[in-house]
C-alpha cells in the first residue's frame, strides 16, 4: 500500500461519510451535491482521511477509482456510515437519511425480479437500483464494491464471498421448433459438431459451461455468432442463425422456439445471491439476504435450494 506519511488527526465520522459517497457516486462534484457542502469542502475532507489513515485511499484523475486498500476499507466505512443512519433514524432525523440504499448486479431476472420485488414491498423505504452484467463482470462489481449484492449463475460458491444458493436450473440449446432437433429431450456435445452457435460473450457462465461439455469429449463449439444479450440470442435463434445456450429458467416459452436439454457438461451451474462477507453487516445487505432466504422457493426452477456458505 501506499504511504502517505505520519497520521495527521484523527478520523472523523463526516469523512467517512464523505469518503462513502464519493464512491457511491462516482463523483467529487455529486458527492458535494448530496452532503450539500463545497466541492473544495469534499477534497479537504479527503485528503484529511487519507492523512489519518497513512495510505492513499482513491485515484480522481481521469476518474474516481478505489486503491487496494481503498477497497478494504471502504466496506468498513459503509458499515459505520449505516450504524450513523440507524442512529438518525431513531432520533428522527432528516427523512431523506431514513432511507436505506442498496445496489443489486444481476445476471437472472427470471430468478432476481421476483425476489426484488418482494423485498421491495418489506422494505418499501429502501432504495434500489439495479445492473445487468454477466457472472464475470458482477464478480468484479462484488470486488470493487460497486454492487453490495448480485444474484448470478455460478459453478460453486466464489472463495471469500458469502454465497446463497437460490435454484439449480438445467442447461440447454435453443433451436427453431421446425429443427430436428426440437423433438428431442436431450443432446450430448457429440450430436452438435456440425451445428453453427449463437453464444454469449466470453466470461458468461452459459458459454462457459457449454464449452467446458464440448470441451470434456474433445471437441469445440462451432460459434457462428457472439452476442452480449439473452433476447438477442433467441431472436438470432428464430432467425435461423444457429443454436443458443441458455438455461431453462431463460426459455421463457417463446412459441417460436424449443429447448433441448444439454447434458454430459462435466459442471453444474446453480444461481447465488452473492456479497462480500464484510457486507453482511450492513443492515440492507443483510436484510436482503434474510427475505431471500425466507422466501419460499416456488420460483423457476423446479429443484431450488438455499444454502449458504
Amino acid at each position: 500500500m501506499e504511504k502517505l506519511g505520519r497520521r495527521a488527526g484523527g478520523i472523523t465520522l463526516s469523512a467517512l461519510a464523505t469518503f462513502v459517497a464519493v464512491i457511491e457516486l462516482g463523483s467529487v462534484s455529486r458527492a458535494a451535491e448530496r452532503l450539500d457542502v463545497s466541492q473544495p469542502s469534499v477534497s479537504i475532507q479527503l485528503d484529511g482521511l487519507e492523512r489519518a489513515c497513512g495510505v492513499l485511499l482513491l485515484h480522481r484523475r481521469p476518474k474516481i477509482l478505489l486503491t487496494e486498500a481503498g477497497r478494504d476499507l471502504y466496506v468498513r466505512a459503509r458499515q459505520i456510515v449505516s450504524r450513523l443512519e440507524e442512529f438518525k433514524q431513531s432520533v428522527g432525523d432528516l427523512r431523506a437519511m431514513r432511507r436505506g440504499r442498496l445496489s443489486i448486479g444481476l445476471s437472472t431476472p427470471q430468478i432476481a425480479m421476483p425476489l426484488i420485488g418482494s423485498f421491495l414491498e418489506a422494505h418499501a423505504s429502501v432504495t434500489l437500483t439495479t445492473e445487468i452484467g454477466n457472472t464475470t463482470t458482477l464478480l468484479a462489481g462484488i470486488a470493487d464494491c460497486r454492487f453490495d449484492v448480485a444474484i448470478m449463475t455460478m459453478v460453486g460458491p466464489a472463495p471469500n464471498l458469502a454465497c446463497l444458493e437460490v435454484a439449480s436450473p438445467a442447461l440447454g440449446i435453443c433451436v427453431r421448433v421446425g429443427d430436428p432437433l426440437a423433438r428431442r429431450r436431450k443432446v450430448r456435445p457429440q450430436d452438435l459438431v456440425d451445428v453453427p452457435f449463437v453464444m454469449r460473450e466470453p466470461g458468461s457462465m452459459t458459454r462457459q459451461l457449454a464449452e467446458s461439455a464440448f470441451a470434456a469429449v474433445g471437441l469445440t463449439a462451432r460459434v457462428k455468432l457472439e452476442i452480449h444479450s439473452r433476447e438477442a440470442m433467441k431472436e438470432a435463434v428464430a432467425a435461423g442463425i444457429g443454436v443458443g445456450v441458455l438455461f431453462a429458467m431463460d426459455f421463457a416459452n417463446d412459441p417460436r422456439l424449443a429447448f433441448v436439454e444439454l447434458v454430459g457438461a462435466p459442471k453444474h451451474g446453480s444461481v447465488f445471491v452473492v456479497s462480500l462477507k464484510e457486507s453482511l453487516e450492513i443492515p440492507t445487505v443483510a436484510a436482503f439476504l434474510d427475505h431471500v432466504q425466507a422466501t419460499p422457493t416456488d420460483l423457476p426452477p423446479i429443484g431450488a435450494r438455499r444454502r449458504r456458505s
